[in-house]
């Protein structure tokens, strides 16, 4: 059942905003962190956090990526210590809770910036003239 990292790229929702299909993402990745009862699930998902956080600060690093350098450099710090902290788990058994708890932090992040985003923008109908009846 190892799917690998292909199954953030495939189960994003359509429609759904960037941070939408990251909190996804990070949910996923806590589920199977949590749920994780055998050794061998426990590295699939160690693995798949991993390729989670790699893909992030592969995209922070991008010129094309918008966000402030300073939230650019803390995503990428995070994610460098995510990673080894997942390679240290597999190899010394840690536990995946402070995994979790970055992931969770992440996820509280995204909801906030999609709050944020959802109070600044306009009403569905700000903008449209009233329709004749």
């Amino acid at each position: 059942m190892a799917r690998g990292f292909t199954q953030y790229k495939t189960n994003h929702r359509v429609g759904a905003s960037p941070q939408e299909n990251e909190i996804l993402a990070f949910s996923m990745a806590n589920t199977q962190l949590a749920k994780a009862e055998t050794e061998t699930a426990r590295i699939n998902a160690l693995y798949n956090n991993q390729q989670l956080w790699a893909v992030l600060v592969k995209d922070v690093a991008l010129s094309s990526n918008q966000l402030p350098d300073t939230l650019k450099q803390q995503i990428t710090d995070l994610g460098v210590w995510s990673m080894r902290y997942s390679t240290q788990a597999i190899a010394h058994k840690w536990p995946v809770a402070p995994l979790i708890e970055v992931n969770r932090n992440m996820i509280e992040g995204l909801r906030g910036q999609l709050a944020i985003a959802a109070k600044a923008a306009p009403p569905a109908s700000a903008g449209l003239a009233p329709m004749a009846v």
